[in-house]
């Protein structure tokens, strides 16, 4: 079959290609091909290059370099030897171009400068950054001693890989304690008994972490992990999940992120003597879901044993004396002093602590309203598209996967404890480590650390940029990643509380804060229907936004016109192994180079433009919670929950306990029963009542000399020891 070259984005690498796909092929050389016509090129031009190098030095180290747009190219050996060893100040030697020129080898880019970061940003000026330029430091007192384990003998579930049934579906025994099938309603939970959450701007212990340190800027996990999603966004070139791992049944699904992960995040910055606090924007999410008020309570049960838990609820929460205090795992990291929540923990594990995630079905995620129904929605199989634990799987990891992994680096946590549930009852359990999530998001472990701490490090710098321009004052940052590859959009908004705390109000009460969207003519009738996994496009993938003709007035959304609306973008490329490249970058090799380069610039709009253009971003913020009602027309639904509504009404009946006797599999007992004997406030070893049991038992199985015949009078006095014991 005749072959043609196609181009492969991987250096040094010619693949090969059918004629089938004639539009597809084109004509590639290596790089080896590619050096050679350079050599040639290269002694008619030493001259020039040589002159345009000695002119680039005349520059002041400290102003911004001219940009180069002819650049000459030189050899690794050749660029050394002309220039003499950098300065921090002076802008880097490109392998590929004119002393400090990168992205030449980016198809349509101009070449460009990068510069070591200096404060203050200046604008539309090139910065490169690497993972090694952050240094990650513990702060304070480690609390892990404190924090609780796993009750009900499910620590098993850290040591074994894949799903874990509560209940086998053929025998219907029970692999673990019973008691937590049924999942007790927020109505019967005291919640006030448990320890209340305390933002981060509010945390005096945070503050004063980051006042004795020097740190501007403080924050928690729950505050930040939705921003460090859409720089990463920005920053991995639209890099997918890797979803090969599951059954064919997903082999022409998206795996895209989901549009939870990809709509606009919004976080306050509030301002305290010197220190910006890190909260998360709720100005449309006013109500908690009913999957975050449960998420207390089965944390509290997957932690505390029958008898303990017993005391939590309503009836019997007077027995409650004491609120414990909160575990936290404090760190230092560049411009930030971070905060994260200790769930639970094990020796045994490598980073001993682990977080724990409750997560519902599919059908309450789409229908969190009318949970009541869809409580119904039962997860009994392994493997397909509905009610398997595959299908739970699949969505976590293109729409909380991410966040998660954030969650466990910020923390030092070695992975997450998630419990599959409907709001009704618990179905089975999963220990995914942070390894599985590293492959899964990054390729390995070694990426996924290293645009982590690039990630923070850029985010630093733009927090500090945007807060300069407006000092002491409260703001809303909005970041959105996903509208252009490989840009973030940046929005400022300085928050005035009183106006604020009105319009929320307003939205709560009547709903006028935001109007909806018109409904889309593109609305897909199949619910598994999906677009053709062979279109590559990144707009198919990322946008699915909504445009401007599909919007309503915006006139009621809220917006603080006060102090301008500021608005920058920023724009990403990675240099691997001194190649330029805005694809997704994975590591190969431990001596693999990866730098990422980024530019920030000012829009240029009339503050007129910047306020419709700042509104219409707000509203897709606020349609994103806009959910079906229990009152919604069928006809209104989307497909996929109508689907989900019919088999949840089927299976309502099968929330309620059986009546029959429950079965227990008690085949061996849990880990923690023999992992208590190992404990460093026990005795390693058997119990003395063991040995008391066991030496008795011998005592009596041994046979013993028989004693000779002797008369009744003189049988006590002239009696062994032994037999007289």
């Amino acid at each position: 079959m005749a072959s043609r070259l196609l181009f492969c984005p991987r250096p040094r690498t010619v693949c090969l290609l059918s004629t089938r796909f004639p539009t597809l092929t084109k004509i590639a050389y290596s790089s080896d091909s590619l050096s050679s016509r350079e050599t040639k090129q290269e002694s008619s031009t030493d001259e020039t290059a040589i002159q345009q190098h000695d002119l680039s030095n005349d520059q002041p180290a400290t102003g911004s370099p001219t940009v180069v747009d002819t650049a000459p190219v030189y050899s690794q050996d050749e660029a050394d030897a002309i220039k003499p060893s950098s300065t921090q100040n002076e802008p880097r030697t490109s392998r590929a171009g004119s002393p400090g020129a990168r992205s030449n080898m980016i198809k349509g880019r101009d070449p460009v400068v990068v510069h070591d970061i200096q404060m203050p940003i200046q604008f539309g000026k090139w910065y490169q950054v690497n993972s090694s330029m952050l240094k990650y430091n513990q702060v304070g007192q480690s609390h892990i001693p404190r924090v609780p384990r796993l009750a009900h003998g499910l620590e098993r579930v850290l040591f074994s890989p894949g799903v874990h049934l509560l209940q086998d579906p053929n025998s219907h025994v029970y692999n673990f304690d019973p008691y937590i099938r049924s999942i007790t309603q927020p109505k019967d939970f005291d919640f006030d008994k448990l320890t209340p959450y305390i933002t981060s701007s509010k945390d005096s212990t945070l503050i004063e972490y980051a006042r004795s340190r020097k740190k501007q800027f403080i924050g928690s996990t729950s505050s930040m992990t939705h921003i460090l999603t859409h720089l990463y966004f920005a920053m991995a070139g639209g890099k997918k999940p890797d979803i090969s791992s599951l059954s064919m049944a997903y082999a022409d699904m998206p795996s895209r992120f989901t549009r939870g992960m990809r709509y606009p995040a919004s976080v306050a910055l509030r301002y305290n003597d010197g220190v910006y606090g890190i909260d998360a924007d709720k100005s449309f999410d006013v109500n908690d879901s009913i999957l975050m008020v449960l998420g207390k309570s089965l944390e509290k049960l997957l932690t505390s044993s029958p008898k303990e838990f017993e005391k939590y609820k309503k009836r019997n929460s007077w027995k409650v004396k004491d609120i414990p205090e909160e575990n936290y795992h404090y760190v230092e990291a560049d411009e930030f002093v971070l905060r994260s929540q200790l769930d639970c923990r094990d020796d045994r594990l490598p980073r001993r602590t682990f977080d724990l995630k409750t997560r519902g079905s599919l059908a309450v995620r789409m229908d969190l309203d009318n949970y009541e129904v869809a409580k119904g929605y039962q997860i009994h199989t392994m493997k397909g598209r509905l009610q398997s634990f595959e299908r739970e799987y699949y969505d976590m990891i293109r729409s909380a996967l991410l966040k998660y992994n954030f969650q466990t680096r910020i923390g030092n946590m070695d992975g997450i404890f998630v419990a599959y549930h409907n709001t009704a009852r618990m179905f089975g359990f999963q220990y995914i480590s942070r390894r599985e999530m590293d492959e899964i998001l990054y390729g390995n472990e070694i990426t996924g650390s290293q645009i982590f701490n690039m990630i923070l490090i850029v985010l630093g710098k733009l927090l500090r940029t945007v807060t300069d321009q407006y000092p002491e004052k409260d703001l809303r940052v909005t970041f959105d990643g996903t509208s252009v590859r490989n840009q973030l959009s940046l929005w400022v908004e300085v928050i005035d509380d009183e106006k604020e705390e009105i319009a929320v109000k307003r939205y709560q009460e009547t709903g006028d804060f935001t109007t909806s969207p018109k409904p889309s003519e593109k609305a897909i009738s199949d619910p598994f229907a999906t677009k053709d996994p062979l279109d590559l496009q990144f707009e198919d993938d990322f946008a699915e936004e909504l445009d401007d003709g599909d919007m309503d007035s915006v006139d009621e959304i809220y917006v603080n016109t006060e102090y301008p609306i500021l608005n920058y973008k920023v724009d990403f490329f990675s240099t691997l192994n001194d190649q330029d490249t805005n694809e997704p970058v994975t590591i190969r090799d431990k001596g693999d180079k990866w730098s990422i380069n980024w530019c920030m610039q000012k829009t240029k709009k009339t503050p007129n433009e910047l306020i419709s253009r700042y509104k219409n971003m707000r509203l897709r913020q606020a349609t994103y919670f806009e959910r079906p009602s229990s009152d919604t027309p069928e006809s209104e639904l989307q497909p996929l929950i109508r689907t989900l509504r019919a088999i949840s009404r089927r299976n309502l009946w099968r929330n309620d306990m059986p009546e029959e006797r429950i079965r227990v599999n008690r085949s061996r007992p849990p880990i923690s029963t023999a992992h208590e004997h190992h404990r460093a406030d026990k005795p390693v070893g058997p119990s003395k009542t063991r040995i008391r049991k066991k030496a008795k038992t011998a005592a009596k199985t041994k046979p013993g000399p028989k004693p000779k015949a002797q008369s009744n009078s003189s049988k006590s006095s002239t009696a062994k020891p032994e037999d007289q014991k």
